[in-house]
């Protein structure tokens, strides 16, 4: 989908990432990553590719350091959380080059302390600042993972400038999904049993809407 950023209204310029290093003991308010973005602003919209990079059949997503992980408190542990199941990974619009992180847990803890999987359920990912020279907004990203298939969706927002004369700024949503091919390992990791599962980089073609 493509609109005119007059028909839009400017969104609030905000960074929602919630990262913690991969040796670090789950917590109920964060997701354990190995995520190391630089969510600097980064104006890139002026890009004269990007608007015919991102025409129905050419937009693409890049997911990349794709890292499912599955933290089970051992025997015997003290005041820790009793289990944590996440997913974390990048997403770059190869459109304006842009990369933001997607890091969010797979259900929660039901009322009897065992892990629940909510199912997969769109979340949001950090926000990325843009800017043209004359507007500032925000482009917005939000993602989902099925824990059973290992299936992967991911939808944005963003903006380039029109490849008319009149050189509009325009907004593009598109969603991307696929099934993901994960090899796992086990350790141990402070007073948890982690399983953590990778996968390749992939390149999904993107649907506009």
């Amino acid at each position: 989908m493509r609109a005119s950023l007059s028909h839009l209204a400017l969104l609030p310029l905000t960074s929602s990432s919630h990262l913690l290093s991969p040796d670090s003991a789950p917590a109920a308010a964060a997701v354990p990553t190995n995520l190391n973005l630089d969510l600097a602003p980064l104006a890139v919209s002026g890009n004269t590719d990007c608007a015919a990079a991102s025409a129905s059949g050419a937009a693409s997503f890049a997911l990349s350091f794709i890292s499912y992980g599955n933290y089970t408190a051992l025997p015997g542990s003290v005041d820790t959380l009793p289990q944590l199941i996440s997913i974390s990974f990048a997403v770059t619009n190869d459109a304006n080059g842009v990369s933001t992180a997607c890091a969010f847990p797979l259900g929660g803890l039901a009322g009897d302390g065992t892990w629940a999987d909510s199912g997969p359920a769109w979340q949001p990912c950090a926000d990325r600042k843009d800017s043209d020279g004359t507007h500032r907004f925000a482009i917005l990203t939000g993602a989902e993972f099925g824990l059973v298939d290992r299936y992967v969706a991911v939808n944005q927002t963003w903006f380039c400038h029109d490849d008319d004369d009149d050189g509009r700024l325009v907004a593009y949503t598109g969603v991307a999904s696929s099934t993901l091919t994960m090899s796992c390992t086990e350790s141990e990791v402070s007073d948890y049993h982690l399983q953590n599962c990778t996968s390749v980089d992939v390149r999904l073609p993107v649907t506009l809407l």
